[in-house]
């Protein structure tokens, strides 16, 4: 792989994270610094695999010489990178090597370089990422050919196309086919049937459309955040890991304005996670204790406490802007009830004294955010239900 630049977060830019939000330049530093880790995961597994797959070894270097910015586009999926450190465990086989032929195939597709060789293929099937799948049962190689029309592999039976999904100007892979796309410690679903899959575009596309007219600022975001959802087996669910940046793991929400607040929700979960790459939130020496967290029924180390209040921030920040669209009782409900579930958190964050600098950084500009909706008004219908059910949350934790 090439040269790869010297990326920087500097305070003014946690500052702007801190707001839930960020600038366009911001985000791109974080969306770089994950490519750039991407990067330098599949040279170590290209090099890991130059016994078993040198032919793979070799198309990935000649596409990444002849176009670097279309190679790393693919190296950046997300699930290339839950590949990648998977390839660099204990826990991979030499099958898992043998993808590269798949990464490979897709970096000379975007590359526009031609190129024939010969493939193992693990379980009957080539994921070839950010295209498809091939399927080739009882086959133990393949041949690839990669032309301008795309990969062809010689002798299979179908091709299952990755789908895709429009939030307006954004478009997203439907991620139902990578073998890597389960790292959520929740179980995904299999390949979506055709009803499925048009229910899953359809929402997507009013969640877009909703985010487009009211949350413009989180669509931006979006588009150098987020690149895949994978969708999940448990409903209600969703999950976001910190090896496969891009990707939202989501059971679909029962409505599209659901959908965008999920949307939102897990790629700020991404940017802590691409903002981790820089710096780090927690003292060396900090406490390993757990703490009440208003969105869980389990205790939460104080990592994963800052994680859920940046989600949730967020999320106060959606339906606060809903409510303020729309008056209706559903967002002052969500809106009061997420902007005191932060705030008392935060609270907690800092009585733990877990905090490095960053993190102190970061929980102050959080906290000022919270503070400038101080004077947002909020029916008392909607109030009152939203303060008993955290009161009613708190209740149910303590007594467990």
């Amino acid at each position: 792989m090439n040269a790869v630049r010297a990326l920087v977060i500097g305070p003014e830019d946690l500052d702007e994270l801190a707001t839930g939000r960020g600038g366009d330049g911001v985000l791109d530093t974080l969306r770089a610094g994950q490519i750039t880790k991407h990067v330098l995961l599949v040279g170590e597994v290209a090099h890991a695999a130059r016994a078993r797959a040198p032919e793979a070894a070799r198309v990935l270097a000649a596409a990444d010489a002849r176009d670097p910015a279309a190679t790393r586009a693919v190296l950046g999926h997300p699930q290339v990178g839950a590949w990648a450190i998977h390839c660099l465990t204990d826990a991979a086989t030499p099958a898992d090597l043998d993808h590269l032929h798949g990464v490979a195939a897709a970096a000379a597709a975007a590359a526009g370089l031609d190129a024939t060789w010969p493939a193992r293929v693990p379980a009957g099937r080539l994921a070839i990422p950010t295209l498809g799948t091939a399927r080739v049962p009882g086959r133990d190689t393949v041949t690839i050919t990669v032309e301008a029309s795309g990969p062809a592999i010689a002798g299979g039976p179908g091709w299952l196309p990755l789908r895709r999904l429009e939030a307006g100007p954004l478009r997203l892979y439907l991620d139902d086919l990578d073998p890597y796309r389960g790292v959520y410690d929740l179980p995904v679903t299999g390949r979506l049937d055709a009803a499925e899959a048009a229910r899953w575009q359809a929402d997507t596309a009013a969640a877009g459309a909703l985010l487009a007219a009211h949350h413009p600022w989180h669509l931006r975001s979006m588009s150098r955040c987020l690149t895949s959802v994978v969708p999940l087996a448990a409903t209600g669910r969703s999950a976001t890991s910190r090896d496969a940046f891009g990707a939202a793991a989501l059971a679909r929400p029962p409505d599209p304005r659901r959908l965008a607040a999920g949307l939102v929700h897990e790629q700020q979960h991404g940017k802590l996670n691409a903002l981790l790459l820089f710096h780090d939130m927690l003292r060396p020496d900090a406490p390993t204790g757990r703490y009440y967290a208003p969105w869980r029924t389990d205790p939460r180390p104080p990592g994963a406490l800052l994680h859920g209040c940046y989600a949730h921030l967020a999320i106060a920040d959606f339906w606060r802007t809903e409510h303020t669209r729309t008056a209706d009782d559903t967002a002052a409900f969500e809106f009061t009830r997420w902007r005191v579930a932060v705030s008392e958190t935060l609270e907690t964050l800092d009585a733990s004294d877990a905090l490095g600098p960053a993190g102190q950084r970061l929980v102050d500009g959080m906290r000022a955010r919270l503070d400038a909706w101080r004077a947002d008004e909020v029916s008392p219908g909607p109030r009152r239900r939203a303060l008993a059910t955290l009161a009613a949350h708190r209740a149910e934790h303590a007594a467990a």
